[in-house]
């Protein structure tokens, strides 16, 4: 049960991680009339919630 429990808290953090670098991004290109942010952000959601999601499911196993 504590794998299962680790597993839907890494897919939450990864998730979380995700659509927080995404909405940021989005915040700051509509803020600042600018266009490559939301990108950038979700590129380092992705790595960063990756990263965080690893770590999680490497310390559950």
């Amino acid at each position: 049960m504590k794998t299962v429990l680790a597993l839907a808290g890494a897919g939450g953090t990864f998730a979380g991680t995700v659509i927080a670098g995404l909405a940021l991004g989005l915040f700051i290109d509509a803020h600042f009339h600018t266009t490559y942010w939301m990108a950038a952000l979700l590129f380092a959601g992705l790595f960063i919630g990756g990263y965080a999601a690893y770590r999680l499911i490497a310390s559950a196993l």
